[in-house]
């Protein structure tokens, strides 16, 4: 078998006597049944490992207390993780405020009442409005007015691109009624109102003009108080959740793939070998190194070669 030590390179055993040349001290019998012992024994080795190669079985009571046993570890590297979060979120990430106005509109065949036609009719063109609010029409519109034109004379004027006012707004449009909520986002509170006010003024005469529905501004934006985004809680609960999946994650796969014998049971498990007896360790002496293991025993294995010679 490739890669695999016999037990006559391990502990040194008797090899089988050949048959060949003189045997004057008559030992070849001795030998030959000593290499048939041994011959057993690598036998049982190698079916032993393949058999704990293929079976993996995980004891869900030991990996439980496993993570117990590990409780401190996890739970500092679950606030790590939320700290960095935390601190990312509320150092780095810029702010962002939110100022939303409501428009009402209403689609109606005839002035003096309202039909059930009229009430559906506004529903399913609520969604044009939508498109409306993002097209060129209205934010160039909006940019010309407030003159958020790029100036090279004055750079440090707010100035806008159609993009950059484009990603800023935002329309949203509820289940079942006949609102318009128009949105701006912005790093600056003021502006944020400023900029929605307007968007919802140019959108309202769009409306009447291009849609000939009703729209009616209902309520104005305000300064928003503080800022809508991010969102520091959620960052560090996720940060923390993150921290806590790793840790686990780790411990769980080394836990996994270590393949250390360690008790009685194991060897009885994974080479189906006897335990005729065990040295406990003086856990008052001072730890040695694995060389010094490895000296030990190989001192071990000349004494006990001479004695085989006597």
């Amino acid at each position: 078998m490739a890669g695999f030590r016999t037990c006559y390179d391990i502990f040194e055993c008797p090899k089988p006597y050949d048959g060949k040349g003189d045997d004057p001290l008559g030992i070849g019998k001795e030998r030959r049944r000593q290499a048939v012992s041994c011959k057993a024994c690598c036998s049982m080795s190698s079916e032993t490992k393949q058999t704990a190669g293929q079976e993996v079985e995980i004891n869900l009571s030991e990996l439980f207390y496993l993570l117990w046993s590990k409780l401190i570890t996890i739970l500092i590297v679950t606030v790590f993780f939320g700290g960095v979060a935390f601190a990312y979120s509320r150092f780095f990430i810029p702010k962002q405020y939110r100022a939303e106005c409501k428009i009402f509109v209403l689609n109606r065949s005839n002035e003096e009442y309202l039909t059930s036609s009229d009430i559906y009719a506004s529903n399913a063109i609520l969604k044009d409005f939508e498109i409306l609010a993002g097209s060129r029409t209205v934010i160039n519109r909006v940019i010309h007015d407030l003159d958020l034109d790029y100036d090279p004379a004055n750079p440090q004027k707010a100035s806008y691109t159609y993009g950059q006012l484009r990603s800023e707004i935002g329309v949203s449009v509820p289940q079942n009624a006949r609102f318009l909520f128009v949105s701006v986002t912005d790093r600056n509170p003021n502006n944020a109102k400023i900029l929605a006010d307007k968007v919802a003024d140019v959108l309202v005469e769009q409306i009447i003009f291009i849609m000939k529905s009703d729209a009616f501004i209902v309520d104005y934006a305000v300064v928003p108080g503080g800022p809508a985004s991010p969102n520091v809680r959620k960052y560090t609960i996720l940060g923390a959740l993150c921290g806590f999946l790793l840790a686990c994650g780790i411990i769980i796969l080394r836990f996994v793939t270590d393949d250390t014998i360690k008790t009685d049971e194991d060897v009885e498990k994974y080479l189906s070998l006897p335990v005729l007896g065990s040295i406990p360790l003086d856990d008052s002496e001072p730890k040695r190194k694995r060389s010094e293991y490895r000296a030990d025993l190989k001192r071990a294995r000349k004494l006990y070669q001479k004695r085989r010679e006597r």
